[in-house]
């Protein structure tokens, strides 16, 4: 009796030390999948800063197109109004030319015309609302220097 309790002493201990170094395993296996998994949110983290520094950059860049184009429009617009002058000024010509003399009346309205062409030339803003070029720097930034004719500085092919 005394043989059958030693034993059964024997196999309680042996299955409790089984147990006991199952449940160390899985808690290592636990422990591998919480890094793991931590790795795996660096690494989302990393590429959701990516990906919002590139929208960033694409907003400014979007930002300063729509503006520059803001600006061409209203240069166009004020190109039209001095087209839609220049037509009404010789029609107005054409009326009045019939009254008095060809000649006369035609070279007195090409000249105003002319001078009223000139005059408006002169007065017409170039961008007038983007002085400032409106290349994108490697920073996603709006490029600081003064722009040219065509919207764009030195640098950025002004």
């Amino acid at each position: 009796m005394e043989n059958i309790m030693n034993n059964l002493f024997k196999i309680i201990f042996l299955l409790s030390f089984v147990l006991s170094f199952n449940t160390i395993a899985q808690k290592t296996d636990v422990r591998v999948e919480i890094y793991d998994l931590k790795e795996d949110v660096k690494k989302l983290q990393s590429e959701n800063q990516k990906l919002s520094n590139d929208l960033t950059t694409s907003i400014v860049k979007y930002e300063n197109r729509i503006l520059d184009l803001g600006a061409k429009i209203e240069d166009l617009r004020f190109e039209i109004n001095v087209l839609k002058r220049i037509v009404e000024q010789y029609r107005n010509g054409v009326s009045s030319s019939s009254t008095t003399t060809p000649s006369s009346s035609s070279s007195q309205n090409s000249t105003s015309t002319e001078e009223n062409i000139s005059e408006k030339s002169e007065s017409k803003p170039k961008y007038q609302s983007s002085s400032q070029c409106s290349a994108t720097t490697k920073k996603g930034t709006r490029c600081s220097r003064s722009a040219r004719s065509n919207g764009l500085c030195w640098q950025h092919g002004g």
